[in-house]
């Protein structure tokens, strides 16, 4: 999982302290058995019921590359309490696959990313309602299977197929991918999409999928293919309990 954690930093860095501006949302989910297949940080295992893409963060952005974080400090205090009404589909739609389980990984999005986006989204329930909106709205499952992207172990797709998948589904022309690389039993590497971000509009009347802006630099290499692994990779894993 370190290299999951090298390519989100390369992705996007901090903006400054005291700059807590932004002007859109990057909406990320996330592919577990891309991101923990032959990870170098055991991940924790899913509920069976779990094969599908799951919500990473609703993260308001700067621009490509920066973004405000943490705005409330060491006041933020993340408190389930508040979305009781929210809870089921939470933990069906946004569980984590790290160590310290759902609600520390709550917490940590939220305070991390929800405390900087409190004028369109003003509170807990507000940011985290929104963001599972959002993922009923852009059913990203449903729109890789449209275009005939499945989980497979040895078929590639190319990112020509991913962008057109992502302009019939959700109207958008650039999306954000993240990526890392596996070495395949023959000793080749094999890229991994493990995180999809469909930018949304900075609107408080309606949040909008809208185009992303173009990054410098990313952890992709979209002139070569990517593979979709299976959740049955994950069966043989050494899990964190």
């Amino acid at each position: 999982m370190l290299a999951v954690c090298f390519a989100l930093l390369l992705a996007q860095s901090l903006v400054s302290a005291d700059d807590t501006s932004y002007n859109y949302f990057d909406f990320v989910r996330q592919w577990s058995p891309n991101s923990c297949y032959k990870s170098s940080r055991p991940c924790k295992a899913l509920p069976a019921e779990i094969n599908y893409w799951t919500i990473h963060g609703l993260w308001p952005s700067k621009d490509a590359t920066h973004y405000p974080a943490d705005c409330a400090g060491s006041s933020c205090h993340f408190n389930t309490t508040t979305i009781p009404d929210l809870l089921d589909e939470m933990h069906l739609r946004w569980p984590t696959d790290y160590s310290g389980g759902d609600t520390k990984f709550w917490s940590h999005e939220y305070c991390k990313h929800g405390t900087c986006c409190t004028d369109i989204l003003p509170d807990i329930h507000h940011y985290f309602s929104a963001a599972l909106k959002l993922n009923r709205q852009l059913d990203v499952d449903k729109a890789l299977q449209s275009a005939g992207i499945l989980p497979s172990l040895d078929k590639p797709y190319t990112f020509e197929q991913l962008n057109s998948a992502m302009k019939e589904s959700f109207g958008v022309s650039q999306a954000t991918y993240w990526c890392r690389y596996i070495k395949a039993s023959n000793g080749e590497s094999k890229q991994l999409v493990f995180q999809i971000s469909v930018c949304i509009t900075k609107d408080p009347n309606s949040l909008q999928p809208r185009d992303c802006p173009v990054a410098k630099g990313h952890s992709c290499d979209y002139h070569h293919s990517f593979y979709l692994l299976p959740f049955s990779v994950l069966e043989n894993e050494i899990f964190e309990s």
